[in-house]
């Protein structure tokens, strides 16, 4: 499953221990963002799409998916995001920790800012396309 392979890969990534919890899946615990826990992300899949022959589908699939860096404050969802950035921009290939072969993993151009009202945390989005071979 790459999505357990990619937040092993991130949260590896992020420094021994790392600089903050992650890995949830779509949304953090209800009042998980606090002072003494500043920082956190989150992730979701935005859409999968396999390549296909003449002669059927191919183990190549791209997948976009969303990071979502939670901050106490802004500065806490920016520096978080800068550092989740740091980890997987510049077109990473290699195996990640769950056997998943990786092609590439590209960042999209943009991200997004805003707040989360409901864990009270600013929030920085951004988005990747991985390149992967089924296996």
């Amino acid at each position: 499953m790459i999505e357990q392979g990619l937040v092993q890969f991130i949260q590896g990534g992020l420094g021994s221990p790392p600089i903050c919890p992650g890995g949830f899946l779509i949304q953090l615990p209800k009042d998980f963002i606090s002072p003494a826990n500043p920082m956190a992300w989150t992730y979701r899949s935005i859409v999968s799409t396999p390549s296909y022959f003449l002669d059927g589908q191919d183990g190549l699939t791209f997948l976009e998916i969303q990071i979502d860096c939670h901050g106490y404050a802004a500065a806490n969802a920016i520096t978080l995001a800068r550092a989740v950035d740091g980890v997987m921009r510049g077109l990473y290939s290699g195996t990640l920790p769950d056997g998943t072969i990786v092609q590439a993993i590209i960042r999209k151009p943009a991200f997004v800012d805003g707040f989360s009202d409901v864990n009270r945390s600013y929030v920085r989005s951004i988005e990747y396309e991985i390149q992967y071979q089924q296996i």
